[in-house]
């Protein structure tokens, strides 16, 4: 607008200066800016305007010069209005290409980018809204590229790392037989090959041991993500078989549309087999001990019925009557039975022992404890050496009647054993002498009582002439 209303400013003086000078009706001779210059006047304020504007200056006179001036205008205004159109169309051509030409370069230079080309920048010649986007898209690749640089540098110190740790490390897709992308030089040295070249695109199934155990893994895998410290055996090239620990985690690509397993293989033969060996040796012990256990176990039973054994005749010992008579005085107390006891005496042994010999006495002694022994056939009765020649039974729950059975029986037994004793006066055989008490223990009658009561009784048989049995006479309570 502002150009249109300067160009009319122009024309209007032009043309006021021309009538003033009495120019000639016959514009023949008239240059060629000023018909140009004519042209655009009709072409901008129309044919009346211009007739209108001349007969104001000179009135009819000037009215015919107008009338001639259009007549003119009319045979090369359109000529000259085709050829303004034409050199406006040629010049928005110009310019359009010129447009094109740059968004053209700013498609090729993207395209670069996008085939990973980040030297590819737009060459900035204007500061139009072009040139802006164009420097807009270089900042851009240039971020781009220092970013791809940091992440290069990464992925080379990762790279680095998994090349040369000394665990091995394998990636393969999701699918469970599918082939490893990637094995790192460790594992390749773990499992006997000379490069991890010969283990990328093989199968990790075929170096598992135990196929159902590696299903396991998968199944693992698949369904928790994860797996940590998982102990087992991998076959190595050259057929023998290693311990591994395999810890292995799944990954997503960014849609979770696809997924791969990251594994971390660290070979454990070495510990497994100290493992091995020290439970091997922790079960070696273990037996030694059990061992040791049974001969410490079967040695205090040796030492205690040594402790609780007579060294000549194999029954029980003094100690051993001691305390057997204490547990059983203290039952039959709780219990309110009657308990006997009887103690023995072997008649004329020390004159047996002066005439025949030590040997021969001890002969003698270990033959009667052995008709002891015999006749004590109750797990509770107890027949022991009292000490020397004299002898012991203990008999719980047994009442008078049963205990003077039991001593007759003895005093049969050792007359049949026959052992020749010229000593004696009343038999040319060994005899004995018995005395028997009986009792149901009470608070005023204590167990050293009853064995008193019964020596008493002894005594009471041998004065009578040995051979021969005496009961002792207690009052109950």
């Amino acid at each position: 607008m502002l150009v249109a209303t300067l160009v009319d400013k122009v024309i209007n003086l032009w043309l006021e200066l021309s009538l003033r000078a009495k120019l000639s009706i016959c514009l023949v001779g008239m240059s060629v800016i000023p018909l140009l210059v004519t042209t655009a006047i009709i072409g901008y304020n129309g044919e009346k305007a211009l007739t209108s504007f001349l007969i104001d200056h000179n009135g009819d006179a000037a009215r015919h010069a107008a009338e001639k001036i259009v007549n003119h205008i009319k045979r090369t205004g359109i000529v000259m209005s085709m050829m303004a159109a034409l050199f406006a169309s040629l010049i928005s051509i110009i310019i359009a290409g010129r447009m094109t030409k740059r968004i053209i370069d700013i498609a090729t230079v993207t395209d670069r980018l996008a085939t990973g080309d980040l030297n590819a920048l737009i060459k900035i010649t204007t500061r139009d809204e072009l040139g802006q986007l164009a420097m807009t898209f270089n900042n851009i690749v240039a971020q781009l590229k220092a970013s791809g640089a940091e992440l290069r540098d990464s992925e080379e110190k990762y790279r680095s790392l998994v090349e040369n740790i000394n665990v091995g490390v394998y990636r393969k897709t999701g699918n469970d037989n599918s082939f490893m992308e990637y094995v790192n030089p460790a594992l390749a040295r773990m499992l006997g090959f000379p490069s991890a070249e010969e283990l990328v695109n093989t199968s990790a199934a075929t170096y598992f041991s135990d196929q159902e155990s590696f299903n396991l893994l998968l199944k693992e895998i698949n369904q928790q993500g994860a797996v940590k410290n998982r102990e087992m055996m991998l076959n190595k090239k050259d057929g023998t078989v290693i311990w591994c620990s395999v810890t292995a985690i799944k990954h997503f690509d960014t849609k979770r549309e696809m997924f791969w397993i990251d594994s971390v293989v660290e070979d454990i033969t070495e510990r497994k087999m100290a493992e091995e060996m020290l439970r091997q040796a922790r079960d070696d012990l273990e037996l030694k001990v059990k061992e040791r256990t049974q001969e410490l176990r079967l040695l205090n039973e040796k030492l205690y019925r040594i402790s609780i054994q007579d060294g000549l005749t194999g029954i029980a010992n003094r100690r051993c009557f001691d305390e057997c008579l204490k547990q059983e005085w203290q039952r039959a107390s709780r219990e309110q039975l009657p308990l006997a006891l009887i103690m023995l005496d072997v008649d004329l042994f020390k004159h047996y022992n002066d005439t025949y010999g030590h040997v021969a006495g001890d002969q003698c002694l270990k033959r009667i404890a052995g008709v002891l022994q015999g006749l004590s056939k109750r797990a509770t009765d107890l027949a022991a050496r009292y000490g020397g020649e004299e002898f012991a039974i203990i008999l719980p729950n047994t009442d008078q009647q049963a205990a003077e059975k039991l001593g007759k029986q003895i005093l049969v037994r050792v007359r049949e054993l026959g052992i020749r004793n010229v000593t004696s006066v009343s038999s040319q055989i060994v005899t004995v002498s018995l005395g028997i008490a009986v009792c149901i223990p009470s608070d005023s009658f204590t167990h050293d009582k009853l064995i008193i009561a019964a020596d008493q009784a002894l005594y009471q048989a041998k004065k009578a002439g040995r051979n021969q049995l005496r009961v002792a006479s207690l009052t109950e309570g």
